[in-house]
């Protein structure tokens, strides 16, 4: 859910962005694609079409109380949890794809079948 919330925000950024440029924004984009990679892993793709994700800050998204959200807006704990969740309890992976041209994909890999601690 938090990565979902996060897109949302993504865009919404973006719309605030435009309108204070006075420029007419692009319609936002959120998409959820899951595939089967093979007969043990599953893989969920979370993007949105708003703006890109610098570098620096994809580099610390999953860093505990890390955020980019203006005080009183973010704690910087969604995505961290999110990584706890998938990577620490699912044995999955949890990874984040940024272009310039603005599209920002979460890519959720699980195992199909795994002990669950």
């Amino acid at each position: 859910m938090n990565i979902l919330s996060n897109a949302i925000d993504a865009l919404e950024e973006q719309y605030e962005r435009c309108a204070k440029a006075g420029v007419e924004p692009e319609p936002g984009h959120i998409w959820i694609q899951t595939k089967p990679l093979n007969s043990d892993w599953v893989q969920i793709r979370i993007g949105n079409t708003g703006p890109p994700i610098p570098d620096d800050v994809r580099h610390r998204l999953f860093d505990p109380f890390f955020t980019t959200k203006p005080f009183g807006k973010g704690t910087g704990l969604g995505l961290s949890i999110s990584y706890q969740i998938v990577v620490q309890r699912h044995q999955g992976d949890l990874t984040v794809e940024s272009t310039a041209a603005g599209r920002t994909t979460f890519v959720i890999t699980l195992p199909i079948d795994a002990e669950i601690p």
